[in-house]
């Protein structure tokens, strides 16, 4: 609810164990080819320290001749386990999140440094284009302070 009442692309109805960011809505300037749901879990950390999943194209393998599939969505998922996390755990969240998408033009693209050729969500290797990650840890620092 809060996140959906602040603007931020959400998929709705919720899931009963996670909330799942629109990543191409919520980066749209990064294209697909760049993984922006893996791109935004890793700015999400980054800016927050909340672990996220990406569901989207690094989660599916290429085809036979090596050519990138993308994936029909792309999805930061951020799970949300029963009686294990406090209001005051969702409301950082909440202000986590909004503060990230404030600043979404920060973020840009991955591209992979080791890939696997099966699997390769699970023990691929990828960097940010342009350094990306430092410009936003910067941001960060300025406005909310060294946590």
């Amino acid at each position: 609810g809060r996140l959906v009442e602040t603007g931020i692309p959400v998929v709705t109805p919720p899931g009963g164990l996670a909330c799942h960011l629109d990543a191409m809505k919520f980066l749209p300037h990064v294209p697909q080819s760049q993984y922006p749901a893996g791109s935004l879990s890793a700015a999400l950390y980054i800016s927050s320290g909340i672990r996220s999943m990406e569901r989207g194209t690094v989660s599916m393998d290429r085809d036979r001749e090596g050519k990138e599939v993308l994936a029909d969505v792309e999805l930061t998922r951020i799970a949300v386990p029963r009686r294990v996390y406090t209001v005051s755990h969702i409301e950082y969240a909440v202000d986590r999140i909004s503060w990230l998408y404030k600043h979404r033009d920060l973020v840009k693209g991955l591209k992979f440094v080791y890939e696997p050729p099966v699997l390769r969500f699970f023990d691929g290797r990828l960097e940010p284009i342009d350094d990306w990650g430092k410009g936003l840890s910067e941001a960060f620092k300025r406005e909310i302070g060294d946590c």
